[in-house]
C-alpha cells in the first residue's frame, strides 16, 4: 500500500512474514541531468561514511554491528530521466531475538543521522580527509575502466548510441566532473537533494501499515513541489552510426545498440521481454545457441532491454576475425524473428523460463523492494499474478511486432592491434 505522507514524499509498506528481516529504502528521485551525475555519485559516496554522531567508517560499522549485525548502503543510479539516490538498511527483525528491542526504529534513527545530520557547518561538508580521499578512491575507479574491457565497450556503445550527455556518459559521471567538485558545491547539491528531489520510501517487512507510517514520519523531510516529467527516455531515430578502436586486447567486442520504442507501461511491454528472451537474454537464446554454441564464432553473446530507455543492446566476446561472421547472425536470428521462424516449443520454454526467474525473485526481499520501486517509478502496480498473465498471454504476433520495431542504430567494435 502506497500513501502520500507530505507533498513529494510517500510511503509504500510491504507487510510480509516470509522473511527474517526487515527492510528499509528511501528514494531520493531527481531529473537527470549531465552535470549533476558524478556529484551524486560523490555524495553517496561520503554520506555513507560519516555523520556527527558517528564520525567515522569504524563508528558506523560499531554501530551497525550493536543493531545485530545490521546493514546500510547508499547508491546512485540512472532510470530513464531519472536520477536516484538510494539509502538502503537491513535488519533481522526483532521476533527472532530474545532481546525486546525494536530494531527497525533503531534503524530509522541511525537513517535520521546519516541523511540529515551529517559532518557539516551550516555552510559547507567538514570532511575535508575523507573529501579527498573518496575523490582519489573515484578517480582511481574512472581510471580502471579502461582495463575492464567489457565495461569499457557497453560505456563506449552507450557514448555511441544515445544523442544527450545525459545519457551518453556513464552513469556515475568523469574525471572532469569530478576535479571540479568542492566541498561547497557538494553540500549545496545536498541541502537542494533533500529539498527538492521527489522520495520514495519502502517498508518491507514483519510490520504493519500503521507503525510503517509513524517510522517513515520521523524523517525530516519537508513537503515539496514537483514538476510533472516523464521517467522515459525518448529519442528519434537517426543514420546508422559506427565506431571502431584498436587496442591490445586478447578478445575483440562488438556491441550493437538498437532502438526499441517500446516502454514498461506499453501493451506491448510483456511482448519485448518474451522476444529479449528469445533473441539474446535467456541462457537457451538464439544467439547464445547460434552464434556461440553452434558456429564457435563468440565467447559470449546476449542481448539485454532497457524498458525506460528504449533501448536493445547486443554485447559480444570475440576473435577480432569473426567479427564480419558473427555480425551477419546476429542480424539472421533478428530477422527470422522478425518473421516469425519461432518454434511455439521455443515460445513456451522462454515463457517458463521468464516466470521462474520472476517468482524466483519473490524469494527475495531486495529483489521485491527493488521491483515495488521501479513500478513506483513508472507509475503502474503490476502484482505479480497479473505479471504472469501477461507473460502467459504474449502471442507469436506480438513477438513479430516488437521484433520488427527493433532498429539497429550503433555498432562499437573493439578490435584487436
Amino acid at each position: 500500500m502506497r500513501v502520500v505522507l507530505k507533498e513529494g514524499v510517500s510511503l509504500m509498506v510491504i507487510p510480509t512474514k516470509q522473511f527474517k528481516t526487515n527492510r528499509i529504502a528511501i528514494n531520493l528521485i531527481a531529473p537527470l541531468t549531465a552535470s549533476n551525475l558524478t556529484k551524486r555519485l560523490l555524495l553517496a559516496t561520503l554520506l555513507e561514511t560519516c555523520c556527527k554522531k558517528f564520525s567515522s567508517q569504524k563508528a558506523i560499522s560499531d554501530e551497525l554491528a550493536r543493531m545485530y549485525g545490521a546493514s546500510f548502503e547508499i547508491s546512485s543510479a540512472r532510470k530513464g530521466n531519472s536520477h536516484v539516490l538510494s539509502i538502503v538498511f537491513d535488519c533481522v527483525n526483532e521476533k527472532f531475538l530474545k532481546s525486546k528491542e525494536d530494531l527497525l526504529e533503531q534503524g530509522f534513527s541511525f537513517l535520521m543521522e546519516i541523511l540529515f545530520k551529517p559532518l557539516a557547518d551550516g555552510s559547507t561538508f567538514t570532511f575535508d580527509e575523507e573529501f579527498a580521499r573518496q575523490k582519489r578512491n573515484l578517480t582511481a575507479y574512472f581510471e580502471s575502466i579502461k582495463d575492464n574491457k567489457q565495461l569499457y565497450a557497453v560505456l563506449s556503445l552507450q557514448n555511441l548510441f544515445f544523442n544527450e550527455e545525459k545519457q551518453s556518459l556513464p552513469s556515475f559521471g568523469n574525471c572532469k566532473e569530478l576535479e571540479q567538485i568542492t566541498l561547497q558545491d557538494l553540500y549545496q547539491y545536498y541541502l537542494e537533494c533533500l529539498s527538492k528531489d521527489k522520495v520514495e520510501i519502502i517498508i518491507s517487512g514483519d510490520l504493519s501499515i500503521t507503525k510503517g507510517e509513524t517510522l517513515a514520519k520521523k524523517l525530516s523531510f519537508a513537503p515539496r513541489k514537483l514538476a510533472e516529467t516523464s521517467p522515459f527516455y525518448y529519442q528519434q531515430s537517426y543514420p546508422l552510426r559506427r565506431r571502431e578502436e584498436r587496442q591490445p586486447v586478447a578478445q575483440g567486442k562488438l556491441n550493437l545498440g538498437f532502438s526499441l520504442p517500446v516502454y514498461r507501461t506499453d501493451p506491448l511491454y510483456y511482448a519485448v521481454l518474451v522476444f529479449d528472451g528469445l533473441f539474446g537474454g535467456l541462457p537457451l537464446s538464439k544467439l547464445f545457441m547460434n552464434v556461440r554454441e553452434k558456429s564457435h564464432l563468440a565467447y559470449y553473446a546476449s542481448s539485454s532491454y532497457d524498458s525506460f530507455r528504449g533501448m536493445m543492446m547486443v554485447k559480444t566476446g570475440l576473435d577480432s576475425e569473426n567479427k564480419e561472421l558473427a555480425f551477419k547472425i546476429i542480424m539472421q536470428q533478428l530477422e527470422e524473428i522478425k518473421n516469425g521462424k519461432i518454434t511455439t516449443i521455443e515460445i513456451d520454454d522462454t515463457k517458463k523460463a521468464l516466470i521462474n526467474e520472476y517468482l524466483s525473485g519473490l524469494d527475495s526481499q531486495a529483489s521485491v523492494v527493488r521491483r515495488a520501486f521501479t513500478n513506483t517509478l513508472a507509475g503502474e502496480n503490476v502484482t505479480a499474478s497479473v505479471w504472469i498473465k501477461k507473460i502467459q498471454a504474449v502471442t507469436l504476433t506480438e513477438i513479430q511486432s516488437v521484433a520488427k520495431q527493433t532498429t539497429l542504430q550503433a555498432i562499437y567494435f573493439l578490435r584487436k592491434e
